[in-house]
C-alpha cells in the first residue's frame, strides 16, 4: 500500500484545519486505496516513523507549505534522510512546498478573479438593507441517533473526571474501551472491563478505532488527536470543544426497561441539558415508568 503524508503547521484554534482536512478528504476520495495521513511540523518524525512501521510500500511527504524557507530546505529534509536511512527498504519521497509549484500562481490567480466576480456581481445587485451575518450553523442541524458499539473499538484521550464521566456512559454499550493518559484518576483502576495505557497519546493509538472521545485539558494535545482522527476518518467528540467535533453526546435517562429520554441543547447550554434532565426525572420518572406498565399490561 502506498501512503501520502501531509505536513502542516502545528495549530491549536479551533478550526483552523478546516481547509486542510478538505485536502485529506480529497486525496482520499480521488486516490482510493492509498494510506493517506497528517502530521505537523512538530510532530513529523514520530508519525512518519509509526507510518514506516506500517505495511507501506512507498510514502509521499507534502510540505503544506507556501514558503521554501527553513522548514522546508532544511527541517523536514534532516528528518526524511534520517528515516530513510532508517528504513532503506521504503522509499520516501519528498515534494516541494506549495509555493514552488508551478501550478500553485495559476491557483491564485483563478481565486482572486473569482473573488473579484462575485464582489462585482454583489456590488450591482446591492440594495440599501445589507444582509445580516450568518451564524455559524454548525450544531443547527445535527442528526439525532442511537448508535450500536457493541464490539466496537472506542478510544478516550484523557484519565481525569471527565474522561472518566465518558467511561461509565460507554459501558453499557458493549464497547471495546482503551484510555490513554499519562495519569488516570484512581477511579478508573476500579473498572475490569477497560484498557488503560499510562502515557501520552500516539498517532498509533486510533489504529483499529471506531469512534474517540477527546477528554484533555491539553488545547495541543485536543487539536492533533482531532486532526488525526479526521486524516483516518474516525468519528470525534471533543468534550472541550463541541464545535470542533463530529458529534456531541446529549444526556441520557433510562426508565422501566424500554423508554430511553435524551436531551440536547446542541451543545451550547449544557449547564440547561443538566438541569432539563433533573427536571425531567424528578417530575417525569413515575408517569413514564406507569406509560410503560400500561402499554405492557
Amino acid at each position: 500500500m502506498k501512503a501520502i503524508l501531509i505536513i502542516a503547521h502545528h495549530c491549536i484554534l479551533p478550526g483552523a484545519y478546516k481547509g486542510f482536512e478538505g485536502i485529506l478528504d480529497k486525496l482520499h476520495h480521488d486516490l482510493p486505496g492509498t494510506r493517506v495521513a497528517s502530521t505537523s511540523l512538530l510532530d513529523l518524525e514520530n508519525d512518519l516513523r509509526t507510518l514506516l512501521r506500517e505495511d507501506v510500500e512507498s510514502v509521499t511527504l507534502l510540505p503544506f507549505l507556501l514558503l521554501n524557507g527553513q522548514h522546508s530546505k532544511n527541517d523536514v529534509p534532516r528528518v526524511v534522510a534520517k528515516l530513510q536511512a532508517e528504513f532503506p527498504q521504503i522509499p520516501i519521497t519528498l515534494m516541494p512546498c506549495l509555493g514552488d509549484w508551478k501550478e500553485f500562481a495559476s491557483m491564485v490567480v483563478a481565486g482572486v478573479r473569482n473573488a473579484q466576480n462575485k464582489l462585482s456581481q454583489s456590488a450591482s445587485g446591492a440594495t440599501s438593507h445589507p444582509k445580516a451575518p450568518q451564524e455559524r450553523a454548525h450544531t443547527s442541524n445535527l442528526f439525532s441517533i442511537e448508535l450500536n458499539l457493541e464490539g466496537r473499538n472506542v478510544l478516550v484521550v484523557g484519565g481525569g473526571r471527565i474522561a472518566l464521566r465518558k467511561v461509565k456512559t460507554l459501558l453499557p454499550t458493549g464497547a471495546r474501551i482503551t484510555v490513554v493518559a499519562p495519569q488516570f484518576d484512581p477511579e478508573f483502576t476500579t473498572i475490569p472491563s477497560i484498557v488503560l495505557k499510562s502515557r501520552p497519546y500516539e498517532p498509533l493509538d486510533l489504529r483499529g478505532i471506531f469512534m474517540v472521545f477527546i477528554c484533555t485539558d491539553k488545547p495541543d494535545v485536543n487539536a492533533l488527536v482531532s486532526n488525526d482522527a479526521r486524516a483516518r476518518r474516525i468519528l470525534v467528540n471533543n468534550a472541550c470543544d463541541y464545535l470542533d467535533g463530529d458529534f456531541i453526546v446529549p444526556a441520557r435517562m433510562d426508565f422501566g426497561e424500554n423508554i430511553a429520554v435524551t436531551v440536547s441543547t446542541q451543545g451550547r447550554a449544557p449547564s440547561l441539558a443538566k438541569k432539563l434532565k433533573q427536571k425531567i426525572q424528578t417530575e417525569w420518572a413515575e408517569g413514564l415508568e406507569q406509560v410503560e406498565r400500561d402499554f405492557l399490561h
